[in-house]
């Protein structure tokens, strides 16, 4: 449903566009309700609790580094951005102090099951503190 909203050349409606969008966040919503997120979303609570960054643009701020991860994903996602010209913030981690890393690294990586969805039982041999700490400098 977000495809069609927003890359395909359609001839829909705001309110037709808008249902669809509702249902894909309602299915959004119950997938995630039986399920544990991954990497975006633990990392992305690292950011709001340090930078008081907003959840959904954490998660989009995250997720446009998670080639590694997500490829496919990331792709789709990267050509949204782009078709609807939307700037997503940059550098944002760049002037934090060492405690304010730490404390962010921390936060991500305590959250046990959302990490162990995404990577599987042997995450801590595959997301290291280094690991975490490049991916948000990067951001």
């Amino acid at each position: 449903m977000c495809l069609e909203v927003y890359l395909e050349d359609n001839n829909l409606s705001v309110e037709e566009k808008n249902g669809k969008l509702m249902m894909a966040s309602w299915h959004g919503g119950m997938s995630i309700a039986y399920s544990q997120v991954g990497v975006a979303h633990a990392m992305s609570y690292g950011l709001g609790f340090v930078l008081g960054t907003k959840h959904g643009i954490g998660n989009c701020i995250v997720f446009n580094y998670l080639e590694d991860y997500y490829p496919d994903g990331v792709a789709i996602f990267k050509k949204m951005v782009k078709k609807h010209q939307i700037d997503i913030p940059r550098g944002i981690c760049s002037n934090l102090s060492d405690e304010q890393m730490e404390t962010m690294i921390n936060v991500a990586l305590s959250l046990e099951p959302l990490w162990e969805n995404a990577l599987g039982k042997e995450w801590k041999n595959i997301m290291t503190r280094e690991k975490v700490r490049n991916m948000y400098l990067k951001m």
